[in-house]
């Protein structure tokens, strides 16, 4: 994949130039390549990348060995029609910024679970530089997350449709990134305030895929979330919220999980690229 920044060449509307694998992810996010690097641009990129690729962690179910190569990440992505977790999520839009000739930083971050705690340091976050400001960004949470860039200043909070976010600086180079649900604010994760090679993130993601530990290894999970509330699909159970309306849906077959996928999710799949599924998935068992 070729990185070198293109913004000149935009800006001087030189389309030939673009390349392919740029060209294929603007046409998947619905948007047109952009002429300006500036943070308007920014959120464009990120609500287009987050309200056309779902957040999607299949691969271990599909019998795929999560890739950490880009140009392999991009193919999935775009003309693949799947999604990917964080790492692949936000991995490839940390590409497609600094091509385009944004300053990024890859940070890393640990998920609040909802007992409180903390999950082990591995979801991938993005610090973006813009229009003089620094911006949290992040496609790859799921569900509650937001669908355009935070600013990363203490107490900055944002209303993005039906959810409300908002950035608590809790230590010299920590921050927290928190949910408002009814009158509390929750804790998505805490982010560290430093910069990470892409190699660096390479063991989370194997982690996330394959340990015990994690919340991915045994279960089904695929969210998209939009400004009227989003979905998301834990094994065979299927949430869609829509503002005050809340939908249940039971999956109970593989044919019928496909259909999902590809209604909610847009993600193509056959009952044949599925390999294994959680143990009683169908069985109302989970």
């Amino acid at each position: 994949m070729n990185a070198e920044p293109v913004s000149s060449c935009v800006r001087g509307a030189c389309a030939s130039l673009i390349p392919e694998w740029l060209a294929l992810y603007f046409k998947r996010i619905n948007l047109d390549v952009p002429t300006d690097v500036n943070a308007r641009t920014l959120a464009d990129i990120h609500f287009a990348h987050a309200n056309a690729i779902a957040y999607d962690m299949l691969d271990v179910f599909l019998g795929i060995t999560p890739s950490f190569d880009m140009e392999a990440i991009s193919d999935k992505l775009t003309s693949g029609r799947r999604g990917g977790g964080c790492t692949q999520m936000n991995g490839l839009l940390a590409a497609v910024l600094e091509t385009l000739g944004f300053s990024v930083r890859r940070s890393l971050s640990a998920v609040s679970r909802e007992d409180g705690g903390m999950n082990v340091s591995t979801h991938m976050v993005l610090l973006v530089w813009a229009n003089n400001e620094e911006w949290v960004c992040d496609v790859g949470f799921g569900y509650r997350g937001f669908l355009y860039p935070l600013r990363l200043l203490h107490d900055a909070q944002a209303v993005q449709g039906v959810h409300e976010y908002r950035v608590q600086r809790t230590g010299t180079s920590v921050w927290s990134i928190q949910y408002r649900r009814g009158v509390q604010w929750i804790n998505m994760y805490v982010l560290r305030d430093a910069s990470y090679g892409a190699h660096e993130f390479v063991v989370g993601q194997f982690f996330n895929a394959y340990s015990p530990l994690s919340p991915f290894k045994n279960n089904l999970v695929c969210a998209r979330p939009s400004l009227l509330g989003g979905c998301y699909l834990i094994n065979n159970v299927l949430v869609s919220i829509q503002q005050c309306t809340r939908d249940r849906r039971h999956v109970n077959s593989r044919c019928e999980l496909v259909e999902v996928l590809e209604e909610y999710f847009d993600i193509k799949l056959k009952i044949g690229d599925f390999v294994s599924l959680p143990g009683d998935i169908f069985n109302g068992l989970r």
